[in-house]
């Protein structure tokens, strides 16, 4: 059969850009073997070239002229079936574009994104050329042959490269081109190895060496070895230099071969036999493997220290005996160090550990062995590790679900990995486990549905008793004048009668640096960020006014940049005061901070982590950090400096939050022992929250909070989509805020509220308007959704409106 009469077939590609749809190119009959969930290399636009997935193959030619794929970059499609239908999902759902969820899902050695060149046509630089900045560019380019845009913006402004990178093409003195490499090699290991038919001791003239006494060297160093060694070994082994080595190598003499090297491979000790349960564990258990029977995603309410890993554990052997893949969400992969530790130890090698952090080429290796399902079949990771291309995923267990770290902000998808683990086992079949101590009130309302089963574990394990709970009022102390460091009273007698018994302190403080602004006390400036409107934060240790949402930075002079005067006084605390004023209390104390700040640089969580485990710290005084996952024997006191930050936010879901977030914190102590305490200070006593606290009872708190959410129509019981607009300017944000707002008051059941402008007005110099758009939930959703995406494409096409940002957000909470 001839080309001609073959019927041409054509591929839908998803890009990773935030373009709609998908795009369609030929597919060369030399392509045959490309598939769907391929990864292709194609042409888009002029000259941009992208790595794409196929997400179909038909042979309906579109009513234009189509580029062809330009390479298949794997011969095994990478991604699965099931994925794609996930990402479709997720774009749907979180009303983004498909390329959107493809950026998210893809690590970054997939996505290969063409760069741009400049190379030289002239050999030498013309002499009827005079600009002086064209002269010193092309002679530049000249000396390299072929340069990346961005290496030439170290010698020119952007503004002034464009202009001269235009002068010098007209003049064709230079070409443009789009390169595009393959970011993904395997790593590889070089080995040397002695020849011994050639040089094995006895065979050698050593006469012969006399003149070559480095040469010498590395014979006498194989002689004493007696087998391969890595190439730097055998330099730094004989204390040669390379070009001694490839002498012996022409010779003959060494051998030296290549190996690819596993990046995933790490000493993993024998695994431990499975933690036996207690009676009420394994009654716990039983009850989800018949909820699972059912496929009912099951909520498991267990108290902190109750023993819900060791259910974990139970759970997932009878999957790995299916031969099935388990897959563990946990909020932040950096802060739980110590459960990644418990599952090796039971699971051994099979346990792969997916998040940012790790290496870019082992996110790649990772992704195929879980894609090919025959190493991994525990797989640990934070919200990223949903997109995975699973073979055969047999569970999703999602740890401390109600946790807000599972929700995506920026960039789109804005999706909810708890929420979005449901769709994904539903498309595998698989079971879902969500296990909390402090149930999220929307999976609460799920199982109120009868959507979700719950399962209670509410006794410690070891029959430990509950930490006591001592609510102290701190304005009372405070006009006593009585606070030192922060602390009333109280809290520091509790403070020294536990390090006097040798045993360590958490103290929890929802607020990192120094103190949240200075103020003058002459004039009453205070410093704010020039990006945001938002108030500077003081970090003491650097001398720095930083920014904590854009990350600005300015030294503190000293004095008011207003009145000139040195009379700056710090207000409030954070984490960085009470470190340094508990230091000068508690000289003796060995105090270390656990927050964004002190953990900046590569292994510092687990570094603080460990050193805390093994008593080398005394008190840890840490944000919202010291809640997550730790389990630490020698702590029977918590403290908090202070609760009436967490339920005063202007939020639906602040008193949610805080009561979840105290409990959490709450349980650090007494994990091991029946004495211990957690001392709460406040200066509202007599708040709600407080009271539900000190009571200990999560169900009445969460019982109270569905009703009001239900009097005020919020969620659970109605869907919530935050529309957020930003531009530099006001008057442009305002009336494209404005002009939304109408046309969505003309939707059928839809409660618009708004347009307002946020807590805080402008960040990174963009003006923010927000929208709330209230919709019940019905089978109305998706044709709601269609119609407010219908209504922000008109908003994006009205004159002067095209620049204006808006990001929709289904579910922002």
């Amino acid at each position: 059969m001839t080309d001609k009469k073959r019927t041409k077939k054509f591929a839908e590609v998803i890009l990773p850009l935030a373009a709609e749809g998908t795009f369609t190119y030929e597919v060369p009959y030399d392509f045959d073997y490309v598939g769907v969930g391929s990864r292709v290399l194609v042409n888009f636009g002029k000259q941009k070239m992208y790595a794409g997935i196929v997400r179909a193959l038909h042979n309906n030619a579109p009513g234009y002229n189509t580029k062809p794929l330009s390479d298949v970059l794997e011969k095994d499609p990478v991604v699965p079936e099931v994925s794609l239908k996930f990402w479709e999902w997720m774009a749907e759902y979180y009303m983004c574009t498909l390329g959107e969820v493809c950026e998210a899902a893809l690590p970054a050695m997939f996505k290969i994104h063409s760069e741009t060149r400049i190379f030289a046509i002239e050999k030498t630089v013309p002499e009827t050329l005079e600009q002086d900045d064209a002269r010193t560019l092309l002679q530049i380019i000249i000396a390299h042959q072929e340069m990346r845009i961005k290496e030439l913006l170290t010698h020119f402004s952007s503004h002034k490269l464009m202009r001269l990178i235009k002068t010098l093409t007209a003049e064709k003195y230079i070409g443009i081109r789009e390169a595009v490499s393959e970011q993904y090699k395997p790593k590889v290991t070089r080995t040397l190895r002695l020849n011994y038919n050639l040089a094995a001791k006895g065979n050698v003239d050593l006469k012969e060496l006399k003149r070559a006494p480095a040469q010498k060297k590395v014979l006498e160093y194989f002689w004493k070895a007696q087998g391969a060694a890595a190439r730097k070994a055998v330099k730094e082994g004989a204390g040669v230099s390379d070009a001694v080595l490839k002498s012996l190598i022409d010779k003959g003499w060494l051998i030296e071969e290549e190996y690819v090297v596993d990046r995933l491979a790490e000493q993993v000790a024998e695994p431990e036999p499975l933690p036996q349960l207690s009676a009420k564990q394994h009654e716990v258990f039983e009850t989800i493997l018949s909820e699972w029977e059912k496929q009912k995603p099951t909520l498991l309410y267990g108290v902190t220290s109750s023993g819900k890993t060791e259910v974990y554990f139970h759970l997932i052997s009878r999957i790995i005996q299916e031969r099935k893949q388990a897959l563990v969400l946990l909020p932040e992969i950096a802060l739980t160090g110590q459960l990644v530790h418990r599952f090796r130890k039971v699971f051994g090698e099979k346990v792969a550990v997916y998040h940012s952090r790790i290496h870019a080429a082992q996110r790649i290796e990772m992704w195929h062995d879980v894609r090919k399902g025959e190493r991994f079949q525990v797989i640990i990771g934070p919200r990223s590790a949903i997109f995975l291309p699973y073979r055969n995923l047999g569970c999703i267990i999602v740890d401390e679900e109600h946790d807000r770290s599972y929700k995506q902000q920026d960039p789109a998808p804005r999706y909810n990995a708890r929420d979005a683990a449901i769709v994904l086992s539903n498309l595998y079949k698989a079971n879902v486990l969500m296990g909390t101590a402090t149930p999220s009130l929307e999976s609460l309302a799920n199982h109120k549905a009868k959507k979700y089963a719950l399962v209670k574990l509410v006794e410690r394990f070891g029959a430990f008793t509950h930490p006591e709970i001592v609510i102290v009022d701190y304005a009372k102390w405070w006009r006593r004048r009585k606070v030192r460091a922060h602390l009333t009273p109280v809290l520091l007698n509790a403070i020294e009668e536990e390090l006097e018994a040798g045993r360590q302190v958490i103290l929890f403080q929802n607020r990192r640096g120094f103190s949240p602004y200075l103020q003058c006390f002459d004039c009453g400036h205070i410093p704010v960020c020039p990006h945001c409107d938002v108030r500077l934060t003081y970090h003491k240790r650097d001398n720095r006014l930083v920014c904590h949402y854009c990350g600005f930075s300015v030294r503190n002079a000293g004095k008011c940049v207003e009145c000139g005067n040195v009379n700056m006084k710090t207000m409030g605390f954070g984490t960085e005061k009470i470190e340094e004023e508990l230091q000068a209390i508690l000289p003796d104390a060995r105090i270390a901070r656990f927050d964004q700040d002190a953990t900046r640089r590569k292994n510092s969580h687990e570094r603080i982590i460990g050193q805390f485990d093994q008593g080398e710290i005394d008190i840890l005084v840490g944000t919202q950090m010291v809640t997550k996952g730790l389990d630490f024997r020698n702590v029977n006191l918590v403290g908090v400096l202070n609760a009436d930050n967490l339920f005063s936010f202007p939020d639906f879901r602040s008193f949610e939050r805080s009561m979840q977030l105290l409990m959490q914190v709450a349980g650090r102590a007494g994990r091991h022992a029946d004495n211990g305490r957690v001392i709460i200070q406040t200066s509202q006593p007599e708040h709600s929250v407080i009271s539900y606290l000190q009571e200990g009872n999560y169900g009445v708190f969460a019982e109270q909070e569905l009703q009001q959410r239900y009097q005020f129509a919020y969620p659970p019981f109605t869907r919530i989509l935050a529309v957020t607009l930003k531009h530099k300017k006001y008057e442009v944000c305002n009336r494209a805020a404005n002009l939304l707002a109408t046309a969505c008051k003309k939707i059928g059941g839809l409660q618009v509220l708004g347009p307002q402008a946020p807590v805080i007005g402008r960040i990174q110099t963009y003006y923010i308007m927000e929208l709330t758009l209230k919709m019940e939930r019905s089978a109305q959703t998706l044709e709601i959704k269609s119609a407010v995406n219908n209504a922000i494409a008109k908003v994006r096409q009205a004159e002067g409106l095209k620049s204006v940002i808006i990001n929709p957000d289904m579910d922002p909470y």
